[in-house]
């Protein structure tokens, strides 16, 4: 996705919080999630300077990184289009060697690439300069990664550099190839979505237009390449996808639609098609809302909150809370909530789905109380975890016990670690610097914190402690990708 169409996707998100605040007896203002970028982290904000993010303990330094100049930037000259080069079959491969159990995290720093592993330090991998977004490999070999070239935000390619040995950094699908794929009159295309197929070294990715304008629609195809090989593949053209999420044995995809959710297995083989349908949920915006599933640990089926059509409306109506299985049979309705609008309920459901969490608007619009409610994952034996002013659920913990969220006005304002069955410790008082919060393992997670005009990237202990100093990123984009042991 391109740097303009973040911008857009954002543009409209702000005014979603500007009609809520201005309809005097409506919606609280709140801070929604941004759709467009739901599988790539939970965001967070919290505190005025990564030092008082925490409870201070002594820092722990990490070795100065190093660029590996391997890879040129991309060509500025953006030349015709031209047919689309052949694609090869994938073919199966054996399973990965599982990484070692440490955290690692991958980010972005002035445009370059860099991993952080525990226990080694951190290093750089490339030096073009133009590097936006990171993924790394289930094996942790390797990170693909976009590049947005500086000058010209129609120009997008798909790379890939290993992360030991000989870095390596190559193309995995070029500048040229995105745009032979443009329709007449459109500008560009870029990457819209891109992730690693479990167990293996494919990269998937799907593709959208670039626009002179604010814009953000998704072509919903699915396309392959193999960062081994180099060999690609095209699953669907666009209009029969979807957004993408590989279940956790890399055997099967989920295909989110603005009105369906379709399975398929993960050769494009098997296509259970609109096993769930819905009308089409209000964004006020160009942007078209897609739910985000969440599969079972065992890949046999999945969860997924779908909001109601008619957003705004008083009263609101439920969002409803579906079992998707994989079989083909029809989705089955578990129960329903009262989410919040625009506080977009994908998270809604533990990752061991055994609870629901969520926002719900209480007492009058105008005073923006929300309540956090913990529920059995078919809504029933609902409990009030906490209230605040403009409270927001951010995410659960892997253990499915822990989970964070945030108050964003009001006497108790602050970022809030909570856990079932016990009472809720503050984690941070200021919920407007913290980025990207991501939970590594049961007991810690990465942050961005700003200090000053920098970002401080660290590793915490929920309990306040080894909040580890990483790197300093500077200037206003921050992005990481985490690999838990």
């Amino acid at each position: 996705m391109s740097k303009k169409s973040i911008l857009s996707l954002t543009l409209c998100l702000g005014v979603f919080l500007i009609i809520t605040a201005c309809l005097a007896v409506g919606a609280p203002a709140n801070q929604a999630t941004n759709p467009a970028t739901q599988a790539a982290a939970t965001v967070l904000a919290a505190q005025s300077t990564a030092a008082a993010a925490i409870t201070a303990a002594p820092e722990e330094a990490v070795p100065t990184a190093t660029a590996n100049p391997t890879d040129a930037p991309i060509p500025p000259t953006d030349p015709a289009p031209t047919d689309a080069p052949p694609t090869a079959q994938p073919t199966d491969t054996p399973p990965l060697p599982t990484a070692s159990p440490v955290v690692r995290i991958a980010y972005v720093k002035d445009g370059n690439v860099y991993l952080w592993t525990e226990g080694t330090g951190l290093v750089g991998l490339t030096s073009s300069g133009d590097a936006w977004e990171v993924r790394i490999s289930p094996d942790a070999a390797m990170i693909a990664y976009t590049r947005q070239h500086p000058a010209d935000n129609y120009r997008q390619e798909l790379w890939v550099v290993n992360t030991s040995g000989a870095t390596n950094a190559r193309v995995l699908v070029s500048a040229d190839e995105l745009a032979a794929l443009r329709p007449e009159g459109i500008p560009g295309m870029g990457i819209a979505q891109f992730a690693w197929r479990p167990g293996t070294h494919e990269v998937a990715y799907s593709t959208n237009p670039l626009f002179e304008g604010p814009g953000f629609v998704p072509n919903h195809d699915l396309r392959l390449v193999n960062a081994d090989s180099l060999a690609k593949s095209v699953l669907f053209e666009p209009e029969q996808g979807g957004f993408f999420y590989y279940s956790p044995n890399g055997k099967q995809i989920a295909l989110s639609n603005p009105q369906s959710i379709s399975l398929v297995n993960a050769d494009g083989s098997n296509p259970r098609r609109d096993v769930l349908t819905f009308p089409l949920v209000g964004t006020f915006s160009e942007y078209q809302y897609h739910p985000g599933p969440v599969w079972a640990a065992d890949s046999g089926s999945l969860r997924v909150a779908i909001p109601p059509a008619e957003t705004m409306n008083d009263p609101l109506p439920p969002t409803g809370l579906w079992r998707i299985p994989t079989d083909g049979t029809p989705a089955v309705l578990l129960g329903n909530i009262q989410a919040m609008p625009f506080a977009w309920p994908d998270n809604a459901f533990a990752p061991d789905l055994q609870h629901v969490l969520y926002a719900m608007m209480v007492g009058e619009r105008t005073a923006n109380i929300n309540e956090l409610r913990l529920a059995n994952p078919d809504s029933s034996g609902a409990l009030v975890y906490d209230s605040g002013e403009s409270l927001n659920f951010n995410g659960w913990a892997p253990d499915s016990q822990h989970f964070m969220y945030t108050i964003y006005a009001g006497p108790r304002m602050g970022v809030y670690l909570g856990s079932i069955g016990q009472p809720a410790a503050i984690m941070a008082s200021e919920p407007s610097s913290l980025r990207n919060i991501t939970w590594v393992d049961n007991q810690r997670f990465a942050y961005f914190g700003q200090n000053g005009s920098s970002w401080e990237l660290r590793i915490s202990h929920p309990g306040g402690t080894n909040h580890a100093f990483i790197d300093t990123i500077t200037g206003d984009y921050v992005h990481m990708d985490v690999l838990r042991p």
